[in-house]
């Protein structure tokens, strides 16, 4: 395909104009007169002006769009506002076209068609220096078009003015004027070139990327003018296409250095975890030597009181003993009265004898009478009183159960028991107010007995009326009293149970406080088991690391999920331990659940959620929490209404309904079983405060009940049958009979007197020796009440010091109950026995120095704690920093233990967080990292690199085939590529060669663990050295270097004479430097011969573009190649050369365009100066007749003058 017409509109300084463009067309004029402008307005249609692909104003050694020492480069902009030295043609905002028509040669079947290029720039003057900025461009294919200036791009007005047409009305312009078919715009320039090439080969799609790329790239590097330094270079440079992997080199160092930097962090993780676990561990050591402290503390008091008990105990039994030696005295005294008593009976009767009165016998009768029922008497009085204060009991008890009748047993003796009761109080008022009042009366004068006797027998007779029915059975049964036992006993058992409730709800609530979960019974045990027996295993409980993020779907959820929600989560690796070890410790009972964390990973990996899972509504602490619950209840879905609950397989319902097993049913649950999320945790604490202040309202009822009947009970008791009106008929009979006898005894004389001296005298002398012996026995008797006295005081005093200990004790008892209040994984039964058992096994002093001895150790972990809290801090970021700063004034405080203890939880949510979620998901992302790192390397770079190396040679092998038809000049000469590895590289190849062939590699195995070679794997870690390398420039230079191919191997061109010595040109350099550019030339020809895919299809790009042509060589060689590439390769040529060299190839030239730059009298813009073009169309056998006759002309002057020298 040639070229049959440029167009131009606002492109530099040239005018609006066509080209009408034939084989060999020559661009000539002036230094600055434009021709390279025009060049290079060829080069942005064939280049998009593509980063890298063009180069504008190539001859200049302008061999890059990015400026050098300075130097300002022309640009897209720059040309459509017309710049020229600084200065600008159009300053307003400018729309510019440039255009080529292409139309096929001879033999080619490809439909003419019109590339186009249209762009709007305007000039930023915000800066020191005015800058060309570009606002739009736009590329267009126009199939079957011949595009021309006047008409498509620019229109003459009525009054004669040219009008260009703007950007935005030119393809609606075109598509109106050649149809929709006929217009293809593209935005992209990528987009652009792969169409614009494959429509140049015939096509009616695109070429691949690549193709086109390679195309456009060839294309401008056969305009540019490089001179010929090294073969090799040349080769490298000019013939091989450079393999751009820098991006690919960039992007695997930066996967691998995120990949180090991830490593990094992931060592700084796991030593953070690892100073955490020690501070953990000795947080932990901490609050079981401050336990054992305290329980030492307990064992201490413990062991305190009951030293002090067995001295009161000892002070009491001491007491008792004296109290029994004082009993044996008063008998002993009571024993010598009575002896004395006898004995001064038997010497009055001896007296009397002496004095011989009869009468006296009779008065000793009466006296013995009376003393006798003033005996009778007394015991009488001293049994009524008793009876009395029994009977006002009973009264006392009587009236007692009448106001408790409410809490009596319904049963049929309970309204006989009313009945009876009812008059009892009535009949009670008559009473006196004492016994001692009623024995002192005057009885005879006074009173009535009778009648005072029939009173008390009708209350006897009531109260005895009133303990039938509450103590005696009937038919078997238990009696009323024994009913009422019943009750009480049955709400005491209430009271129990309500107790236990209450204390649990109370763990429940710290535990809540806490933000910690209630678990089950079989869950607790299993995790004391697994914290004692497999530490390491770190067991927790899924439910504390899961939450709910919409709380309308808490209840169904947690319902759904159910018992499951206590899975017990491992350690991997202790799965299966773990669930061995609780199967032989707990027995058949426990169905504590070990969770299957590696498998549910596994299986969780491989799911696809369903947009409304229930676990999008879940946030997960845990890893393992999160694969277990997704592999479980991920096909759980979220659904509105039973209706579309009735037809999901799995799911649940706002309100609490669920499907699961081809069934529905109710699953949601109340807020105080919640357990997942704080949220949930709070209204679960909500709850079981309501709860337990329910339980507080019953307790408090239930212990008013209690009160009541315990006070009905004791009244029931009181409530007994007394003879009190018996006893009080006998008393009044005495005392009627001591009254005769004391009468009969004032009647009575005493005159008569007898002697019996001697054993009177005897009698005074015993008389006088048991006097003695009494006074001895009050002597001792003085002595052991001082002494009982003392022990008495000594048993008060150790009474209280007793108290005392005790009280301490149950201070120190309640400290262990503080101390599971705020470290829940205490056991106060557990500490109270092995202190108490501590404390029967040991004395005060020996618990004294464990105690010692454990404060010691309390002291150095403290210290250790500190230390490890200094030292984890640093490895920790921002959130993940301990906050700890206890009060040391005191480590023994229980606001110290609260600091320790509240540090030991900041260290398991760390742990957890750290270990179980960043941690898992930096190792999967190091994991994902190093896969894709492993892909990019061996894809981005070995692959890649090894195939360019190989196409590198295809693409010399290619060139070599199409050279060896090709001979030029006089000598027939013939070209061809030879090559050698570089030592260097050659140690990559094999590398690149070994990667590129494991099978298994991308299939689990990656560049880091594949098997390789020993020389394989010294330059697969020099390579990752140079990726992680600190220099970063220096190392990817380093590594560009070894990425481009075309440093694998050093390259030679061989020149070839027809029957010659094929001759290296490389040592070819003993002529001038135009015997290098000739095999250049043929050789970029041969290389864009075979860019444009001359040995595919008919249809090809047939042009060519050269700028600064042939500076190097002389006419003859200049005229050949241009006679090599229009004759032999037919390429349409155009070149460009100053008119001070063009003259000599005139007679070659179709078409010459001649381009001035003249001063205009109108500026133009901010120009003074305008670009005029002349086009010729030259006749070639005109030409060289011309030229012949003016060689003529010339030879024979010449022949003249050299003739005249010698006349």
């Amino acid at each position: 395909m040639y070229v049959k017409r440029a167009l131009f509109v606002n492109w530099g300084n040239l005018p609006h104009t066509e080209f009408e463009l034939g084989a060999i067309n020559l661009f000539s004029g002036g230094n600055g007169s434009g021709k390279t402008t025009a060049a290079d307005a060829i080069q942005t249609v064939m280049t998009a002006a593509y980063d890298y692909l063009y180069s504008y104003n190539p001859g200049q050694d302008e061999t890059t769009q990015r400026g050098r020492g300075g130097k300002v480069v022309r640009t897209l902009s720059s040309y459509i506002l017309g710049c020229d030295d600084g200065s600008y043609a159009r300053t307003d905002t400018t729309d510019g076209y440039i255009a080529l028509h292409f139309a096929p040669t001879r033999g080619e079947k490809a439909l003419p068609f019109t590339a186009l290029v249209g762009a709007r720039a305007h000039l930023d003057q915000a800066g020191l220096k005015p800058v060309a900025r570009l606002d739009d461009l736009q590329f267009f294919i126009l199939p079957d078009v011949a595009l021309h200036l006047e008409g498509d791009l620019v229109v003459t007005e009525p009054d004669g003015s040219k009008r260009l047409i703007p950007l935005e009305q030119i393809q609606k312009r075109l598509t109106h004027k050649y149809g929709p078919d006929c217009v293809e715009r593209y935005d992209a320039k990528k987009a652009y070139l792969k169409r614009l090439y494959g429509i140049l080969r015939g096509k009616r799609d695109s070429v691949s990327e690549r193709e086109a790329m390679h195309a456009a790239r060839a294309f401008s590097r056969f305009m540019a003018y490089k001179p010929v330094r090294s073969i090799n270079e040349f080769v490298a440079t000019e013939i091989l296409e450079k393999k751009d992997l820098g991006e690919a080199i960039r992007t695997v160092s930066e996967t691998m250095k995120t990949i180090y930097r991830m490593e990094a962090d992931a060592r700084r993780l796991k030593d953070g975890i690892d100073l955490l676990q020690r501070t953990g561990q000795h947080c932990d050591q901490w609050i079981r030597q401050w336990i054992e402290d305290n329980t030492l503390d307990y064992a201490l008091a413990h062991r305190r009181y009951l030293d002090d008990q067995q001295r009161y105990v000892e002070a009491k039994n001491t007491q008792q003993t004296l109290r029994a030696r004082l009993k044996e005295l008063a008998q002993e005294q009571e024993n010598l009265t009575r002896s004395l008593k006898a004995l001064d009976q038997e010497r009055v009767t001896l007296k009397a004898r002496r004095l011989g009165v009869q009468s006296l016998q009779e008065r000793d009768r009466l006296e013995s009478r009376r003393q006798a029922l003033s005996q009778s008497f007394t015991q009488t009085t001293t049994r009524y009183m008793q009876q009395t204060r029994q009977i006002r009991l009973a009264v006392s008890a009587a009236e007692q159960l009448l106001k408790l009748s409410a809490h009596l047993p319904d049963e049929p003796e309970r309204q006989a028991l009313l009945a009876a009761l009812r008059h009892i109080p009535d009949m009670a008022r008559q009473l006196p107010a004492d016994a001692a009042q009623l024995v002192n009366e005057d009885w005879i004068g006074e009173s009535d007995p009778a009648a005072r006797v029939a009173q008390a027998r009708q209350l006897q007779n009531a109260l005895e009326a009133a303990v039938r029915p509450l103590h005696d059975r009937v038919a078997g049964e238990d009696s009323l009293r024994q009913k009422l036992y019943h009750v009480l006993v049955s709400r005491q058992h209430q009271l129990t149970r309500l107790d236990q409730q209450r204390q649990q709800r109370e763990q429940d609530i710290e535990r809540l406080e806490r933000q910690h979960a209630t678990y089950p019974p079989a869950v607790r045990q299993a995790l004391e088991v697994l914290h004692k027996a497999l530490p390491e295993a770190d067991a927790r409980v899924l439910c504390d690391y899961v939450d709910i993020t919409e709380p309308e779907w808490q209840a169904a959820i947690e319902g759904y999920i159910g018992g499951a929600r206590f899975g017990i989560l491992v350690e991997p690796e202790y799965e299966a331990e773990a669930a061995r070890l609780l199967r032989e410790t707990l027995g058949r009972d426990n169905r504590a659940r070990i969770v299957q964390g590696e498998r549910a990973a596994r299986d969780a990996a491989r799911m696809t959620l369903d947009k409304d899972s229930i676990i999008h509504v879940m946030r997960f602490e845990h890893a393992t929490a999160r694969a277990w619950m997704t592999a479980s209840f991920g096909n759980v879905l979220r659904v509105e209404g039973e209706e579309a609950l009735r037809m999901t397989r799995r799911g649940i319902t706002r309100n609490g309904l669920g499907s699961g097993g081809y069934s529905m049913w109710r699953c949601d649950l109340p807020d105080s079983e919640l357990v997942f999320g704080r949220a949930a945790r709070q209204r679960a604490r909500a709850a079981r405060e309501a709860d337990l202040h329910r339980l507080l309202t019953q307790r408090q009822t239930l212990l008013d009940e209690i009160q009541a009947l315990k006070q009905a009970l004791e009244a029931a008791d009181q409530l007994q049958p007394v003879p009190w009106a018996d006893t009080l008929a006998e008393l009044l009979e005495l005392r009627a009979q001591l009254k005769d006898v004391e009468d009969s005894l004032a009647l009575t004389e005493s005159t008569d007197e007898s002697g019996l001296d001697a054993r009177l005298a005897e009698l005074d002398q015993r008389h006088l020796t048991l006097n003695q012996s009494l006074e001895n026995l009050h002597k001792e008797a003085g002595a052991v009440n001082r002494e009982l006295e003392t022990v008495t005081a000594a048993c008060e005093q150790l009474d209280a010091q007793q108290n005392r200990a005790l009280a301490i004790q149950e201070e120190r008892e309640e400290a262990l109950h503080q101390i599971a209040r705020l470290w829940a994984g205490m056991d106060v039964d557990a500490q109270l026995e092995k202190a108490e058992q501590l404390a029967r096994q040991s004395t005060a002093e020996s618990l004294a120095r464990q105690q010692q001895e454990a404060r010691g150790r309390l002291s150095a972990t403290v210290h250790e704690i500190e230390r490890l809290v200094v030292a984890t801090n640093p490895v920790l970021t921002g959130d993940d920093r301990l906050h700890y700063t206890p009060d040391y004034s005191d480590i023994r405080s229980r606001s110290f233990f609260a600091d320790v203890c509240d540090l030991r939880r900041q260290v398991d949510i760390l742990i957890n967080r750290l270990k179980n979620n960043i941690l898992v998901e930096k190792q999967a992302q190091i994991s994902s990292y190093r896969e894709s790192f492993s892909h990019a390397f061996v894809t981005n770079l070995c692959h890649q690199i090894y195939q360019a190396i190989n196409e590198g040679k295809r693409t010399l092998e290619n060139l070599n085939r199409e050279l060896r038809h090709h001979r030029f000049g006089a000598d027939r000469e013939s070209f061809r590529f030879a090559w050698e590895w570089v030592p260097e590289f050659k140690a990559y190849w094999e590398f690149f060669e070994e990667v590129s062939q494991l099978p298994n590699l991308g299939e689990g195995q990656t560049l880091f663990n594949a098997e390789l070679s020993d020389k394989a794997r010294q330059v697969r870690d020099r390579l990752l050295d140079m990726l992680l390398a600190e220099d970063e420039q220096q190392a990817l230079q380093e590594l560009e270097r070894i990425s481009d191919y075309r440093n694998y191997r050093h390259y030679e061109i061989y020149k070839e004479p027809e029957g010659k010595e094929p001759i290296p040109l490389s040592e070819y350099g003993t002529g001038s430097g135009g015997q290098l550019e000739t095999p250049a030339y043929i050789i970029r020809a041969a290389a864009i011969t075979s860019a444009f895919r001359f040995d595919e299809g008919d249809s090809h790009l047939r042009m060519v573009l050269v700028d600064e042509a042939f500076s190097k060589m002389d006419e003859y060689r200049s005229r050949e190649v241009i006679e090599y590439l229009t004759d032999t390769l037919g390429l349409q040529l155009i070149f460009i050369m100053p008119s001070s060299k063009s003259g000599p190839f005139m007679d070659l030239v179709s078409n010459q365009f001649v381009f001035s730059k003249v001063p205009s009298e109108t500026p133009v813009g901010q120009l003074h100066t305008r670009v005029l073009v002349d086009r010729q169309v030259l006749d070639p056998d005109k030409v060289r007749a011309l030229w012949e006759q003016e060689r003529r002309s010339l030879r024979q002057q010449f022949a003249l003058d050299f003739m005249d020298a010698f006349e």
